[in-house]
């Protein structure tokens, strides 16, 4: 006898069966009970009343809704209405479906073509005059047979088209595609057909839904064939963006059935006109229709738009007045407000401007004049012909004008005189940017100007947003120095582990270590290369190449690559195998940096949340000193207000140094 868990084992597996069997069941008999749909409303805020059309899926041939029972319902009030099938009016409302054929490799097999085929035509047969029909065939591509058009003639020989081909399942761009085409007037649908799952469509089943679900397209599936719950399950997602069904048909008459179906529910339409009465009216409420068909009770369910109260309050003078906006007084500009100070400003500028440029192009560099020269007065009795022209000035990235020389000239003795070349070369150096110290600081210097003048401009020579101007021309290129810096740092922090293990496999196969340098060098890309390669020029011009390395891990702030230099230090003392040595490294970095790649995600949401509570403040105030200076003049002009601003910074302050401590991970 089996004991009681193995009972209950087999009794819970059974359930599961019996509960998978009765769902297949029920998805391949799903067109056998009524299923009744609202499918559009509008509203008429003229006369109150509220327009819908009501459809019934699964109805055999010759059933109808009947249109004496339908009753409406609002929030649970039953309101006045009347039905009356679409297709006996004069004007019924606008509705189009476009039929998507799967024509993807496996439709080829057991006759499931020319079966789509014939379901299809028995739609186009049974559909309404009024109803446009388009058809769309996807395989590997997405391809428009017919655009919706009222010629059934048309649309069947767009359906004779049809041809199999041996490409993917192109489900969810066939999808995307049906619905872009439907516009966006009138009830439209999509009745797709499909014997499989999609296959690297470039839209997602999510995407799909969502714009099916935002575009009020109603999407009918036939899965043709034994399609497992899995298969269906990308299907069941489409549907249910838009309250439609998924049929399940094995064979060519139950294919014909859930077609001839989905025609005769379009047939069998009514449209139902419903008085609003005038406490329901505005806003958005449940709605329900409640009929039968084929003696069977159905009901639709959905959220409507109210049409708009007759009466709408108006507030009363008294109320407006106590709480309605009122205006600002503007405070008083003082000379900023005068009309001559732009003009003024503008032309103390240009005459800055030109002074400026006057004595850049009236300096000259002494010593290129001196040599040039005496290179002229010995041209003579040399082999060199005096028409050659001896390239003696210096370029650099700002050009080789005598403005970008004598501005790069005077920047570079004043980064000397203030002792900034070592410390700001090096900096730039660490971040990759290819400039030297006096070309940075005279571009620093132009973004601080500009900053702090496109500031003054838009808050109307402001003097506090001209300041903050200031500092954020002068703060900016220092953050953006550091952070390129930080990314380069990362990179090569990134790249060395497959670096090492590159040097590891260089001097296993015989190469001496500088041949091994070189050889990684070439080979590697970003930071590391160029790092490596710099390495090898120091080693040739004389530099130990252990001490060109250590350079290289100090330049970084690479600890690991100092570890790293340290090793082979000790190799060359000690003696050992360098590249055992290195594989092991090369091993151990990899693992610490799958385990920091985790944390940074892990910690990624903690480090945005820190980034924009942190930049949130800031960041409204400068809109304020900028659009409204008005609404801060109160802060900086009371006691009240400056004590308020110093709390703040330090709250400030403190939060984000407590942010950055709960998302700092140190690995």
């Amino acid at each position: 006898m089996l004991d009681a868990r193995p009972r209950r084992l087999l009794t819970l597996a059974a359930a599961g069966a019996a509960a998978v069997l009765a769902s297949v069941a029920v998805a391949g008999t799903a067109l056998a009970q009524p299923i009744g749909s609202i499918d559009s409303f509008t509203p008429n805020d003229s006369d109150g009343t509220l327009t819908m059309t009501f459809s019934a899926s699964g109805l055999a041939p010759g059933q109808t809704i009947d249109a004496k029972s339908v009753r409406v319902l609002v929030a649970g009030q039953e309101i006045p209405s009347t039905a009356a099938p679409a297709t006996s009016l004069a004007k019924p409302p606008a509705r189009t479906t476009f039929l998507v054929m799967d024509v993807s490799g496996s439709m080829a097999n057991d006759g499931k073509l020319p079966a789509s085929q014939q379901a299809a035509k028995a739609y186009v047969d049974g559909v309404p005059a009024d109803v446009r029909v388009g058809v769309i065939a996807f395989d590997s591509k997405v391809t428009v047979l017919q655009q919706p058009t009222t010629d059934k003639a048309a649309v069947r020989a767009a359906i004779d088209k049809l041809k199999t081909n041996n490409g993917d399942t192109h489900l969810f761009d066939a999808v995307e595609k049906a619905t872009s085409l439907l516009g966006t007037n009138g009830i439209r649908s999509q009745l797709v057909l499909s014997d499989g799952q999609d296959q690297t469509s470039s839209a997602t089943v999510v995407q799909a839904a969502a714009n099916l679900k935002a575009a009020d397209v109603r999407l009918d599936a036939v899965a043709l064939g034994n399609n497992t719950p899995a298969q269906l399950r990308d299907l069941n997602t489409l549907a249910k963006a838009n309250k439609g069904q998924v049929v399940q048909a094995t064979n060519a008459a139950d294919l014909t059935a859930a077609f001839e179906s989905a025609a005769q529910a379009q047939a069998t339409a009514l449209v139902v006109r419903a008085s609003v009465p005038q406490e329901l009216r505005g806003g958005s409420k449940p709605v329900t229709i409640a009929a039968t068909a084929a003696g069977i009770a159905i009901t639709g369910t959905g959220f409507a738009i109210m049409p708009a109260s007759a009466a709408t309050a108006t507030p009363s003078a008294d109320i407006t007045a106590e709480y309605g906006p009122k205006p600002v007084t503007p405070t008083d500009p003082g000379i900023f407000g005068t009309s001559w100070l732009l003009p003024a400003a503008l032309a103390a500028l240009g005459v800055g401007l030109f002074v400026l440029l006057a004595v850049a192009l009236l300096a000259t560099d002494r010593e290129a004049q001196t040599s040039g020269r005496v290179r002229r007065r010995l041209s003579r009795y040399s082999l060199t012909p005096r028409s050659e022209k001896q390239a003696t000035q210096s370029s650099g990235n700002l050009g080789d004008s005598a403005v970008a020389r004598s501005a790069v000239e005077l920047a570079g003795r004043v980064v000397q005189s203030r002792d900034l070349d070592t410390a700001l070369g090096g900096k730039l150096e660490a971040a990759g940017v290819p400039l030297r110290p006096a070309e940075w600081l005279i571009i620093h210097i132009g973004i601080t100007i500009v900053a702090a003048l496109v500031l003054a401009l838009l808050s109307g020579f402001g003097i506090l947003a001209t300041l903050i101007g200031l500092v954020i021309g002068f703060v900016g290129p220092f953050l953006y120095l550091t952070i390129k810096e930080g990314r380069r740092k990362a990179r090569f922090a990134s790249l060395l582990p497959e670096t090492l293990q590159l040097l590891s496999g260089s001097l296993a196969a015989g190469y001496s270590l500088p041949q091994a340098v070189d050889a990684v060098a070439r080979e590697s890309d970003g930071p590391m290369g160029t790092e490596l390669n710099r390495a090898i020029v120091e080693a040739r011009l004389g530099v130990p190449m252990e001490d060109a390395l250590e350079t290289v891990a100090r330049r970084m702030n690479s600890v690991d690559f100092a570890w790293v230099v340290m090793a082979i230090r000790i190799q060359r003392e000690v003696g050992g195998n360098l590249s055992e040595v290195l594989s092991n490294v090369a091993a151990t970095m990899r693992e610490r940096e799958r385990l920091r790649r985790q944390v940074d995600v892990l910690s990624a949401e903690g480090r945005l949340s820190a980034i924009i509570l942190g930049l949130l403040p800031v960041l409204f105030i400068l809109y304020l000193v900028v659009a409204r200076p008005d609404y801060l003049s109160v802060m900086l002009t009371t006691p009240l207000g400056l004590i308020m601003i110093v709390v703040g910074i330090i709250l400030l302050i403190a939060g984000s140094i407590w942010l950055r401590k709960v998302v700092k991970v140190e690995v």
